[in-house]
């Protein structure tokens, strides 16, 4: 008889697991079957008791694992606050007094591996003029993963011929030579030169023919510099000559930039700054 019991409730659980014809309120009031020797009902609920037991030995594992991790994590942020606070004392010079910061990254026309400086100038003005002699020998001194550009400024049509004037140098391999010279031709002599003619009778004077002149200064390539300059002059914010770039992130165009030396050494702490980035 016990075994008879024993079968009609493994027939009874065997049922639960299926779709029943029978409507839920019948089941509700249908008999447990058990036996007085091995009560299934009181194993299954022994078996749900160490079930229930596991599962929450295993949430407070977890628990404990999560707890830990999250005091790792305020551990090591907690340790990296000297790190951070050494890092920022470092530096000399203060973000919104010594340069200014980009909100967001302004491109380059260098390689990705390289740290570009760019110089934002114009031939036509003196703090320019002074600043070449000291730009021309710093730029000396760059790491190999330095690179340093010049970009004339695009403000109005005079800044626009005398940008033409050196790209056109550049495009005759005369940079190097008419660059320093330009500049002299401007401050020194006094000669503007801000139309086509002046500019090429000056180029002559370097070995450059009135036609290479004229096919340089026109030419599609310095057309296109000349665009780029403009989108420069644009993105960088440019509002004063002479200033630095660094990286297309940071421009030392600030209040408290004390003299063009100064400048130089800003321009030397952002690249160091960049060089240290992750």
């Amino acid at each position: 008889m016990r075994l008879w019991h024993l079968l009609f409730a493994i027939l009874l659980v065997g049922l639960g697991g299926c779709e029943s014809d029978t409507p839920a309120s019948q089941n509700v009031n249908m008999p447990i079957v058990a036996s007085s020797e091995s009560d299934p009902v009181e194993q299954v609920t022994d078996v749900a008791a160490v079930e229930k037991e596991a599962i929450e030995t295993v949430e407070e594992s977890a628990a404990l694992e999560d707890s830990s991790e999250e005091e790792e994590i305020l551990i090591a942020a907690v340790n990296d606050e000297p790190a951070q606070a050494k890092q920022s004392e470092q530096w000399q010079y203060k973000e919104g007094r010594h340069f200014r910061r980009f909100t967001a990254s302004q491109g380059t026309s260098s390689a990705p591996d390289k740290i570009e400086v760019a110089e934002i100038f114009w031939y036509g003005c003196p703090h320019c003029y002074n600043f070449e002699p000291y730009v021309s020998n710093w730029r000396k001194t760059l790491p190999a993963n330095v690179e340093f550009v010049q970009i004339p400024v695009m403000w109005n049509p005079t800044n626009a011929i005398h940008a033409r004037a050196f790209y056109t140098a550049q495009a005759l391999g005369k940079l190097d030579e008419i660059h320093t010279a330009i500049f002299r031709e401007i401050h020194i002599n006094n000669n503007p030169l801000t139309t086509e003619a002046t500019l090429q009778s000056f180029f002559e004077k370097f070995g450059v023919s009135s036609e290479e002149f004229t096919k340089a200064f026109r030419s599609f390539g310095v057309n296109g510099k000349l665009t780029r300059a403009t989108n420069f002059t644009q993105r960088y914010q440019v509002r004063s000559v002479p200033i630095l770039i660094v990286n297309g992130k940071y421009s030392t165009d600030a209040a408290e930039v004390a003299n063009l030396e100064q400048m130089l050494d800003i321009a030397n702490e952002l690249v160091e700054r960049e060089k240290q980035r992750p």
